[in-house]
């Protein structure tokens, strides 16, 4: 499997993460709605961050 592929697929869990913590506010411990809010936007914009360069990376891994 392509590394870009597999940081793509992590990208995805960080999403997927934010959006569990951000909707019942737990992560490790049970958090207030503010915090479990802030984390949760952090871990979605991480992850879509993570996914964005790994399909970067792949498409000019593509190219070369």
């Amino acid at each position: 499997m392509n590394k870009n592929i597999v940081y793509g697929l992590i990208g995805f869990g960080y999403f997927l993460i934010g959006i569990f913590t951000w909707k019942y506010q737990f992560f490790i411990i049970k958090l207030d709605e503010i915090k479990a809010m802030l984390l949760g936007i952090l871990f979605i914009v991480y992850g879509a961050f993570r996914v964005y360069r790994g399909i970067k990376s792949y498409k000019n891994d593509q190219k070369n």
